[in-house]
């Protein structure tokens, strides 16, 4: 399905809808930004990654190498454990082609990956230097874990497809295997590393450009709509909160800095602590009002009097709109 004009969902994202249904259940639509994006770029040393830039890409370019789009959404963070996925779909804008129309397949990923910080130069398409934690096409995590194929690991099958032509948003669902990725990764948070996005691969000049999740028109970013159901009783329809989503750090372990990235749906008083395994706070990273969107804090190992803290396993945790996340992270000296 394509859309020549922005959708009016999108003038309300990031916002979970209530509908009555009946006493029992009650359906829920919430959309979701992309929590993590990439490109894998064809390369025979895993150089070249993009995970902080403005796009990614899908298909092969004009020399001949192949371009495929990664996408990861954190449904564990957005839906109830005991929720039931009725639907879903994926929102992409595609911006940039020398192609006609091309079918394009979304393709459950097999392993996690990782985004990275590498921020491509130019139109992106060549890609930039991998950086430590990055994905390419060797590699899930550089330059510690690698793909068992060249090219990334995902399902033969794919869960949907979707022919894309000029510049323009592209949906791809309802369809029932996208609904099943995401019931299964609801069900099993630890099975889900996102979808893979091909190309015509068959042909050069095939490659398309879509905005990723750091793109700077908010807009044109990935999301993600999923109606689901859970048993409640319901008296009227109202909005849910919104959500947020709280990243793994990377690198992971480090030594002796690393990054931990979180979206906010809106702005307001965050909280991000890191704790010892025995409940000590250990550092206060932000405590105070954020803007929506994208952030990011880092953590150097230090306590808040400034003194390195010891190896060990550590909890980094976030508090946001009365919701609260937290990940462990291990520091190695």
């Amino acid at each position: 399905m394509r859309f020549d004009t922005l959708p009016k969902v999108f003038f309300v994202p990031l916002l979970a809808l209530t509908l009555l249904v009946c006493e029992a259940t009650a359906q829920t639509i919430v959309q979701l930004p992309a929590a993590k994006d990439n490109t894998l770029y064809e390369n025979a040393t895993g150089s070249l990654s993009n995970g902080v830039g403005q796009h990614f890409f899908a298909g092969v370019t004009r020399e001949e190498f192949r371009r495929r789009g990664l996408l990861f959404f954190n449904i564990a963070a957005a839906i109830p454990a005991a929720a039931r996925i009725d639907s879903v779909k994926l929102t992409l804008h595609m911006s940039q082609t020398t192609a006609g129309e091309k079918r394009m397949t979304l393709h459950r990923v097999l392993k996690d990956w990782g985004e990275g910080t590498t921020d491509a130069a130019g139109q992106e398409g060549a890609g930039g230097p991998v950086t430590t934690g990055s994905t390419t096409w060797i590699h899930t995590f550089y330059d510690t874990t690698r793909w068992e194929f060249p090219g990334g690991d995902f399902a033969a099958a794919p869960s949907d497809s979707e022919l894309v032509g000029g510049i323009g948003f592209y949906t791809w669902g309802p369809a029932a295997q996208l609904a099943a990725d995401v019931q299964s990764w609801l069900d099993n948070a630890q099975s889900n590393s996102g979808w893979i996005l091909l190309g015509d691969e068959n042909a050069p000049s095939t490659a398309k450009r879509f905005a990723s999740r750091e793109n700077t028109v908010v807009a044109q970013r990935p999301v993600l709509t999923v109606a689901y159901t859970v048993t409640a009783g319901v008296e009227e329809p109202k909005i849910v909160p919104a959500f947020f989503a709280l990243e793994q750090n990377y690198p992971n372990p480090f030594n002796p800095e690393t990054i931990i990235r979180y979206t906010l749906s809106r702005p307001g008083w965050v909280e991000l602590q890191v704790f010892s395994l025995t409940g000590q706070v250990m550092k206060t990273l932000v405590n105070g009002i954020v803007a929506s969107g994208s952030q990011r804090a880092e953590w150097d190992g230090t306590d808040d009097s400034g003194r390195p803290v010891p190896s060990g396993v550590y909890i980094y945790r976030l508090k946001f709109a009365g919701g609260v996340e937290a990940k462990r992270m291990t520091l190695l000296r």
